[in-house]
């Protein structure tokens, strides 16, 4: 063969794989394997291909049934995906990329609605070509849809999205929710959850919307720094006494003026979606507020749901830490214990094992 036969060939594979990898993708990060959620706002057709070859690994159409889509690289996965997104009414008309750490969105240009939003996780993103607009972080909530409305109270405030970095968390196996059920809905589920909480005194707690299932965040109790909840009523009192109504502002001041001590919230996750949380944690406002703004009982509409082989239930503990009186509450960034030591010595977890 000539060396210039050669060197076409070269050229011309060199041109065909940078073809196929152009436009933006997400490469595995540190061994993990790439995950993907998918928010439809707009008919879309979205594909994932692989860098290298070209070849189409995953469609989604928002015409089909469901708004939301998940999607994991296999096992021992090390290439890249290209991601491409195309209107249904108008395929092949180019949607720019508006991308940041977390999320990659699509628009017909940067001041449009987003016609899709892909949150990913276990990835670096790569772009070849026109780089991506920024994407700022908040909107990908303005543009995701309102929880559907419930009948047992109103619509469901929706949990935030992604949830805050928690102190610590365990991912509970799937048997754990479904006990005996042979079609476990999620108001089985919830009510496993709920069994668990109140047998072991967490008898306040709100419900709250997250993509595809629920939110359950329980009222901020007072621990011992090895996990364990403090007996009542040291458990719920924050200052010298417990209050005896809620008001946010009064709370805040109490708590601040604790003596030094640890306290907890822990929150429930339960949805198909990937679960990657934010960089940020929450404020002491937000997490005290969590088990009053939420609804008391999950919303009629999300109890018949199946609890299908999708769904995943998370437990996110986020602490606190006072360090005297005058001092301000502090999160805590990194839990001295895990998540399953948090969850045992709740005695939540031996519930759920029985």
């Amino acid at each position: 063969m000539s060396k210039r036969l050669s060197f076409l060939l070269l050229l011309v594979g060199c041109l065909w794989q940078m073809s196929a990898i152009a436009g933006v993708a997400l490469c595995p990060r540190d061994g993990e394997r790439p995950e993907i959620q998918i928010r439809f706002f707009q008919a879309v057709q979205v594909r994932l291909l692989e860098a290298d070859s070209g070849q189409v690994v995953a469609s989604f159409d928002s015409r089909e049934e469901g708004a939301s889509r998940t999607w994991q690289a296999p096992e021992g996965a090390r290439g890249c995906y290209a991601i491409e997104a195309e209107l249904a009414a108008a395929p092949g008309k180019a949607l720019i990329c508006l991308a940041n750490d977390e999320a990659i969105g699509f628009a017909v240009d940067a001041q449009a609605e987003l016609a899709t939003l892909i949150r990913y996780r276990g990835a670096r993103l790569e772009t070849r070509g026109t780089p991506c607009d920024a994407l700022p972080k908040q909107r990908g909530v303005e543009a995701a849809p309102k929880p559907p409305a419930a009948a047992n109270g109103g619509a469901p405030p929706a949990f935030a999205w992604p949830p805050p970095r928690p102190s610590t968390r365990r991912t509970l196996a799937r048997h754990l929710l479904t006990g005996s059920a042979a079609v476990p809905t999620l108001e089985y589920v919830a009510g496993r959850l709920q069994a668990a909480l109140e047998a072991n005194g967490y008898v306040e707690y709100s419900y709250y919307s997250v993509p595809g299932g629920f939110a359950l965040a329980t009222r901020l109790e007072r621990i011992y720094p090895d996990g364990r909840s403090m007996a009542e009523p040291k458990r719920w009192e924050v200052a010298l006494g417990p209050l005896t109504r809620f008001d946010l502002a009064e709370y805040l001041r109490a708590l601040f003026d604790a003596e030094r001590g640890h306290f907890r919230i822990i929150v429930f996750i339960v949805t198909p979606a990937p679960l990657v949380t934010g960089a940020e944690p929450p404020s002491a406002a937000a997490a005290l507020a969590w088990p009053r703004e939420g609804v008391p009982v999950l919303p009629d509409a999300m109890r018949r749901l199946s609890y299908d082989d999708s769904f995943q239930t998370h437990a996110l503990i986020y602490e606190f830490e006072t360090r005297g009186v005058g001092q301000p509450a502090e999160f805590k960034a990194s839990s001295s214990i895990t998540g399953d030591a948090h969850l045992r010595r709740a005695k939540i977890l031996g519930v759920l094992e029985q």
